[in-house]
């Protein structure tokens, strides 16, 4: 099972691909108050590195941290 995880609940906003208990592909970017803005393509980037589309990916995971997206 391919897991893409997304982690934004601090000022670093990281996006993971993990298959089955292995850890694949992990990238991480300072985001402070611009998530939105940096997630899409770190998804994209990791997708890319992995040769992986979205249609490869099995589930989805969120963090439901203190933090939300920021509004500039």
């Amino acid at each position: 099972m391919k897991i893409l995880a997304i982690e934004t609940s601090c000022d670093i906003a990281s996006v993971s691909i993990l298959e089955d208990n292995n850890l694949i592909l992990e990238l991480k970017e300072t985001a402070t108050k611009n998530h939105s803005e940096a997630l899409m393509p770190l998804i994209d980037r990791t997708l890319n590195e992995t040769n992986l589309s979205l249609d490869d990916i099995d589930l989805f995971a969120v963090d439901n941290g203190p933090r939300f997206f920021y509004r500039n």
